[in-house]
């Protein structure tokens, strides 16, 4: 069965934002459960402290063998624009090295060879906190396999706090972000322009806000505080776990196997936004490759299948065609594309396949609105103030004479805390 084709989709996010200055090569279509993971946190959010934390960057190729994956390391500003600065300015090592560690999958019946790498590491240390992207490619760098985006802060010398408030009277942008950054160390208004401070959601750069201003400013503290510092709480994650492929989990209606490739059917889901709201445990969107298998959960990597996991959604109002309706979570980057779409079947279902890893995965419906380019992650399910989100705030300042912005801050603040 031949995989889709990727193509990318223009995207518009629920508040529009820097972030989307920068545009991601989606992998092709041999490359499968593409992660940046940090081992620190056990999570998927791309942002490392400088020199205490690192990043591993891992992917199956379902080609198999072997390949000669190179990467690349580049820094970018605070709005996702290349920073222009000399290699050796913010790398030591090697500009360009390729992927050392791989290894074939072992007793399954898709096969694939699981590659990955540090980052940073002892052969690329980066010099700068700041904004990265790190490109893999095999022989021409100007033809990435795929792009994925992280950031390296050093907090040092500045401190961002963050307060997660209930938005009242203001519709599906119903959870307010204030933020106070202080420094007893930097002077914060010595360039009236330096500063800016990006918050996202749960990890994923597209469903974020910038913040140029603060409301209050002093020396040693901005203060951002306004009415309008809103996002969309949406609902809790649904969720599937594919672990076992030989009997169904809760969520799962019915596992077979056709041609020698699993496929697990999904229980149908329903639209939720017209309901009240319900509390479900999820992970903010991430995904874990696991297989009940395997004696030690590492060995998942190279000993869990793939299976085409079916979705359905019972009811959907597409607007006489003006919206499109798409599966995202981590696993694909929260990324529109025709991969992910669900259409309506004979049986008045809307219906797709994703081929995916054995694992735990979050997921939650997209709506792509033709029109007005917007997306919306709560036309489905709804939108609701006591969603248990992750915020992440970046601080971004450039002194004078730095040709660069510098990651001096950083912060969480999780709804429920």
């Amino acid at each position: 069965m031949k995989l889709p084709q990727i193509l990318v989709l223009a995207m518009g996010c629920v508040q529009l934002g820097f972030a989307q200055a920068y545009k991601e090569v989606l992998p092709t279509e041999n490359i499968k459960t593409l992660q940046l993971f940090n081992p620190q946190t056990n999570d998927q959010t791309p942002v490392v402290r400088m020199r205490e934390q690192y990043l591993i960057l891992s992917f199956d190729d379902l080609n198999g063998g072997f390949e000669e994956y190179n990467y690349k390391i580049e820094h970018f500003n605070a709005d996702w624009t290349p920073s222009g600065i000399f290699e050796s300015e913010y790398l030591d090592g090697y500009s360009t090295n390729y992927i050392q560690d791989y290894k074939y999958s072992f007793n399954t019946y898709q096969l694939y060879t699981h590659y990955q790498v540090r980052l940073p590491n002892q052969d690329t240390r980066l010099k700068l906190p700041g904004n990265y992207v790190v490109k893999v490619f095999k022989e021409d760098e100007n033809k990435p396999v795929f792009t994925k985006r992280f950031a390296i802060f050093d907090d040092s010398k500045v401190s961002v706090g963050l307060q997660a408030e209930r938005g009242i009277g203001t519709g599906n942008l119903n959870q307010r972000i204030n933020a106070i950054v202080s420094s007893g160390q930097m002077n914060l208004t010595e360039t009236p322009d330096g500063a800016t401070l990006f918050i996202m959601k749960n990890g994923n750069w597209e469903d974020n806000l910038t913040l140029p201003k603060p409301q209050f400013i002093t020396n040693s503290q901005l203060t951002y505080r306004d009415q309008n510092h809103l996002f969309e709480g949406n609902s809790e994650y649904l969720w599937f776990d594919t672990k076992n492929i030989e009997s169904p989990s809760m969520n799962t209606e019915r596992i077979f196997k056709e041609a020698d490739q699993y496929h697990t059917v999904l229980r149908s889901d329903f639209q939720k936004w017209n309901l009240g709201y319900f509390d479900e445990n999820d992970v903010n969107g991430s995904f874990y490759i696991r297989n009940v298998r395997a004696p030690n959960q590492s060995q998942s990597n190279t000993e869990a299948d793939y299976t085409w996991v079916h979705f359905a959604l019972d009811e959907f109002d597409d607007e006489n065609g003006t919206k499109e309706l798409y599966i995202v979570g981590s696993f694909n980057n929260w990324q529109i594309s025709p991969l992910y779409q669900l259409k309506i079947s004979e049986s008045n279902y809307w219906e797709t396949a994703i081929y995916l890893k054995q694992g735990y995965y979050n997921y939650q419906y997209a709506t792509y609105d033709t029109t007005s380019q917007k997306v919306s992650y709560s036309d489905v399910n709804g939108s609701f103030w006591q969603t248990e989100n992750q915020y992440q705030a970046l601080f971004y300042y450039r002194p004078w004479g730095v040709r660069y912005d510098v990651l001096v801050g950083y912060g969480q603040v999780n709804t429920r805390k």
